[in-house]
């Protein structure tokens, strides 16, 4: 039996990946709302003005959920273990389902191009993310590939790849429904970000990589389709 686990300083590079993507989308999320609320009220000026006020506390609010977010994943990385037996590839750690993918349900193998491993199981569920982070690399790699053939991956997943344009994409998308009178704009644009968010909690919720606290926390997704849903039936019924 062999066990793996992310080397000593591996999750510094974890945790400034993790940064680079979440402060431009928190932020374009932060503004995007902000905008909307904004244009929402057709731009009628109040006596107060209260952006002074409320951006810093948003901002604050924003770094406080990021500090706390970085610290569960470090816990979740730290405890991160990768153990191949005689039976197959098991993957545990905290507050994460434990992922067993035996030999004989090993579906694929792959090396992506920042140089973390996919191993795949024989459903959509059973699926082993191996961080290039990982200690004993060149060892690791040589065990895999001797339980079965590793194919190679050159580009990121389009998903991964335009994460940053999909944000853009649903926050144009809530602009759409929140600001526009055009009922089919309202129509349209809504059912998409009601089909984009619905099928985002149900991925994450029967996901097996993502944390029991992250699984808890995109409930909030539900109010965000409720609000959506309860602007849609306002204008369309000509109640707004």
């Amino acid at each position: 039996m062999e066990q793996f686990k992310i080397r000593n300083g591996g999750f510094k590079e974890i945790r400034k990946a993790l940064l680079i993507k979440a402060i431009p989308m928190s932020l374009l999320a932060t503004f995007g709302g902000l905008a909307i609320s904004h244009f929402n009220t057709n731009g009628e000026q109040s006596d107060v003005n209260i952006f002074p006020i409320v951006i810093p506390i948003i901002l604050g609010a924003m770094a406080f959920g990021l500090y706390r977010a970085i610290n569960n994943q470090k816990k979740i990385y730290d405890s991160y273990r990768l153990t191949l037996d005689i039976n197959g590839i098991t993957r545990e750690q905290h507050n994460t389902p434990t992922i067993t993918i035996s030999k004989t349900d090993l579906n694929e193998i792959v090396k992506n191009s920042n140089g973390s491993f996919t191993i795949k199981g024989n459903s959509d569920v059973n699926v082993i993310g191996v961080p290039s982070q990982i200690d004993d690399y060149e060892k690791l790699e040589k065990l895999l590939s001797e339980i079965g053939q590793i194919s190679s991956k050159t580009s990121e997943p389009l998903f991964q790849k335009y994460t940053g344009l999909l944000s853009i994409l649903i926050i144009g998308l809530m602009a759409a429904v929140f600001i526009s009178k055009d009922k089919i704009i309202v129509g349209v644009f809504g059912s998409i970000l009601l089909v984009i968010l619905g099928y985002s909690f149900f991925e994450v919720r029967r996901s097996k990589n993502i944390d029991s606290k992250t699984k808890r926390g995109v409930w909030w997704l539900l109010l965000v389709a409720a609000s959506i849903a309860g602007a849609m039936y306002m204008k369309l019924s000509g109640l707004q």
